[in-house]
């Protein structure tokens, strides 16, 4: 360890009872029994940190401490005031001055040795950045747990609870190799900054974590390379309370799926067995809006497995013939399906994403028969029907909440125009783009792909993704 501790007491038997506690715990430690000696050591000696006694005759702790803040070769230095004094305008003067700490006499050791820890640490830290600006940055990020690494992601840096929480014991590793045997996740180590989640399993010797990470680029932290910072923390009580309202959804859903499957059945079949056309046009309506609120109950429960799905990487197979089957005896619409994909397996977020694209293309196609081109492409999918497309004026609207193009369409287009913004979001919680521009049949063409491989059409909108990636 061998962090330098300058100790400032103008009584003997506080300096002795310091020593006592610190220097098994491994400190070096220098004692000063006046505010003058003290500021000649400082220079001297240039500690990782500094107990200073309040109460000192001629000159007060309060005296030194400004002198330390006001000297730019001392004032990054942490400083821990120790007092006997309870009165919140002591501790406001010394927060004024510049203080990092207080601890009260007399001392309890584990109080002392933890301030005592986190603050050598910070002492690290702010000499490795050596400039006010970039310890605030550090200072933002700051959380449950702390890892910095460089360039490379070798780790320089780690506090005890990131290493507790991700369970990282050499902290001389690199930790994108880490995440990747560990928890299966790849870093973009090329990004400026970012986040992503990951789950520490349930063992014998810990409880199952799920955990939430941002990382940043910071240029220049600790030398002249570029460093990154990285932040964990615990949002295992968040999950389980977002996983409870996930269930709740999932129960409300099926008990209402299942009355209305029986609405929608019964109204199809008197509708055929019924002559009376006004009966028949009631029944009508009756079975089109429960198929409406079936199709939306079925999302709720779409999204709801996605949320409980994603910590698990859940991968799907696309049956692109099943699904365009299904929409279209649904929509009681013909199709030519064009599938280039090979059925491929994709994330469960993607395969819904595709399924509202599908149904997008049923839904407002205006031809007698639906043609649809599926193509694996740029890490992700690009959809191509030969429908009406979407004019230029509204592709920047297109995947706004509640924004339907086709206001004035009379056809199939039941729903709360929610679908599309919904699978941008999905999007770009996953790292990809999506976007739309004119198709090559005067269609219309839309694409999900990995956010560095679409390129920037002038035509098409592109909407700005995540940063932690997948792979179909």
């Amino acid at each position: 360890m061998n962090e330098k501790i300058l100790i400032v007491d103008d009584e003997p038997l506080n300096l002795d009872l310091l020593e006592a506690l610190l220097i098994p715990e491994g400190y070096a430690l220098e004692r000063a029994g006046s505010v003058h000696e003290a500021i000649e050591k400082i220079s001297v000696m240039e500690p990782d940190l500094i107990l200073l006694d309040i109460m000192m005759p001629v000159r007060s702790g309060f005296d030194a401490l400004k002198n330390i803040r006001e000297n730019e070769k001392t004032r990054a230095i942490p400083v821990i005031l120790l007092t006997s004094l309870y009165d919140m305008e002591s501790r406001i003067k010394g927060i004024d001055a510049g203080a990092d700490e207080f601890i009260s006499k007399p001392f309890d050791k584990a109080e002392l040795l933890s301030r005592v820890r986190t603050l050598t640490k910070l002492s690290i830290l702010r000499r490795q950045i050596n400039e006010k600006e970039k310890l605030l940055n550090v200072m933002e990020l700051m959380g449950e747990g702390t890892a910095i690494t460089d360039e490379k992601l070798d780790l320089k840096l780690i506090n005890d609870t990131a290493s507790e929480m991700i369970g990282l014991k050499d902290i001389h590793g690199n930790l994108k190799m880490f995440l990747e045997e560990k928890f299966n996740y790849t870093l973009d180590g090329g990004a400026p900054a970012g986040q992503f989640m990951i789950k520490r399993r349930k063992s014998e010797a810990n409880n199952a974590l799920f955990i939430s990470s941002k990382f940043r680029r910071m240029a220049g932290l600790g030398g002249d390379t570029d460093s990154y910072v990285f932040v964990f923390r615990d949002v295992t009580e968040e999950y389980r309370r977002n996983k409870m309202k996930n269930d709740f959804l999932s129960l409300i859903s099926h008990k209402l799926m299942t009355p209305m499957t029986v609405i929608n059945g019964y109204s199809k079949i008197l509708g055929v067995l019924i002559p009376d056309p006004v009966q028949k046009n009631v029944l009508d309506a009756m079975a089109r809006n429960s198929s409406v609120m079936i199709n939306l109950i079925q999302r709720i429960l779409y999204f709801v497995e996605i949320e409980n799905s994603f910590m698990e990487e859940s991968v799907n197979l696309l049956d692109l013939p099943a699904l365009t089957a299904r929409f279209s005896a649904l929509y009681e619409k013909p199709f030519e399906l064009i599938d280039h994909t090979g059925r491929v397996r994709v994330p469960f977020w993607m395969k819904i994403a595709a399924e509202e694209l599908v149904d997008n293309s049923f839904k407002f196609n205006d031809k007698a028969k639906l043609v649809l081109e599926v193509t694996a492409v740029n890490g992700g999918l690009k959809f191509e029907d030969n429908g009406p497309g979407i004019p230029s004026e509204e592709r920047k609207k297109v995947f706004e909440p509640f924004y339907q193009v086709y206001k004035s369409f009379s056809g199939n287009t039941a729903g709360a125009g929610l679908g599309l913004s919904i699978v941008k979001k999905m999007c770009e919680s996953n790292g990809y783009v999506i976007g739309v521009e004119p198709g090559d049949n005067e269609g219309l063409s839309a694409f999900i792909a990995l956010k560095d491989g679409v390129k920037n059409d002038a035509e098409s909108t592109v909407l700005s993704a995540g940063i932690n990636g997948g792979a179909v």
